[in-house]
């Protein structure tokens, strides 16, 4: 069963604040390859949207009326999943998973996305490693719907995290 969209579920829903003993990866570009995948799947609630919405002031009516999100595209069932918020979540994945901790976005470039996501949709996401030259790591995306039909893809280039940052990442894991 897919998990909910992953950069929103590490925030503590009391404090509204970032964990520091949230689980995270921390992988360094000597441990990264090329053709390295990372796979995951994302599932937006109807609340994701309005938060999403609320925080970024996106007040486009197809994210909060199912009757302007048909006329807009004909046939889905519900309110449309910002593009934003799918790209904050791919983010979210560089920056705790994939390298993990302590990367830095340096570029982050949607294509447009195909089809609309509603929520309750599961999206698979694929970030596979496509070149590192340093600490510099590219990255393809590759977006599909459950049905495994692809909707999107990008492109992203992070700064993977050094052996010192590593080395402060894993002492902090082992005392919490």
């Amino acid at each position: 069963m897919p998990g909910r969209a992953q950069c929103l579920d590490i925030i503590d829903a009391q404090s509204g604040e970032f964990p520091l003993n949230a689980k995270t990866n921390c992988l360094t570009a000597a441990q990264l390859q090329t053709g390295q995948r990372y796979e995951t799947s994302l599932v937006f609630s109807r609340e994701d949207v309005e938060r999403y919405c609320a925080l970024s002031g996106d007040r486009n009516a197809i994210h909060a009326n199912v009757e302007a999100a048909q006329l807009r595209f004909p046939g889905v069932p519900d309110i449309i999943v910002p593009g934003g918020l799918l790209q904050i979540a791919i983010t979210g994945i560089f920056g705790t998973q994939f390298p993990g901790d302590g990367s830095l976005g340096l570029v982050f470039t949607p294509e447009r996305l195909r089809k609309p996501v509603c929520p309750g949709e599961t999206v698979n996401v694929v970030i596979e490693v496509a070149r590192i030259r340093g600490e510099l790591v590219e990255l393809d995306v590759a977006i599909s719907n459950a049905e495994g039909a692809s909707i999107g893809g990008a492109k992203s280039r992070v700064l993977a995290p050094d052996k010192g940052y590593q080395e402060w990442w894993a002492s902090r894991q082992a005392a919490g």
